[in-house]
């Protein structure tokens, strides 16, 4: 039930224009990245400005600006997409989308101490060390949570958040 709820706020808060229209994977996915930072709590100071950065998708990107704007929070937040790793530690949500091993590797090894929210479209980016895997199966999308990894890191979720995954280690 409260699965169901969560998915439905999620729709909900997306612009209603879009929503008439149906989502696409890439919108879905940018609304649960929103949502992952909202139920998200940063180490002391937290971000003024929290930055969405995306890896390997040009269609999410595009998906996290749009949905950003239609929230009307360019002012308290951005997104970046990275071509490679020499910005990454200007994110606090760090998307890594269909990379392989190597690739998800290069992307993490930097990040190893620092309070960035990882999240990966694989089972494999989610094993290597993201602290969310946004996994897409036939006509459904769930997520897995690492909270050992965040909690190491300095990140933390709410209670709601743990309770909606499919999987918390």
């Amino acid at each position: 039930m409260i699965k169901v709820l969560f998915a439905l706020f999620l729709l909900l808060s997306y612009h209603h224009c879009q929503a008439q229209q149906g989502l696409s994977e890439n919108e879905l996915k940018a609304a649960f990245l929103y949502r992952f930072s909202q139920f998200s709590k940063w180490p002391p100071p937290p971000p003024e400005k929290l930055s969405f950065c995306v890896v390997g998708n040009h269609e999410l990107y595009e998906a996290v600006l749009n949905l950003l704007q239609d929230q009307k929070m360019q002012n308290n937040t951005e997104v970046i997409e990275l071509p490679n790793n020499e910005q990454v530690k200007l994110c606090d949500v760090l998307f890594l989308s269909q990379q392989n091993r190597q690739q998800t590797q290069y992307w993490l090894t930097e990040l190893e101490q620092h309070p960035i929210l990882i999240v990966a479209d694989t089972s494999e980016g989610f094993r290597q060390g993201a602290m969310i895997g946004l996994i897409a199966d036939t006509n459904n999308l769930s997520f897995r949570i690492n909270l050992t990894d965040a909690k190491r890191r300095g990140l933390n979720f709410s209670a709601h958040l743990l309770k909606l995954a499919s999987e918390v280690r």
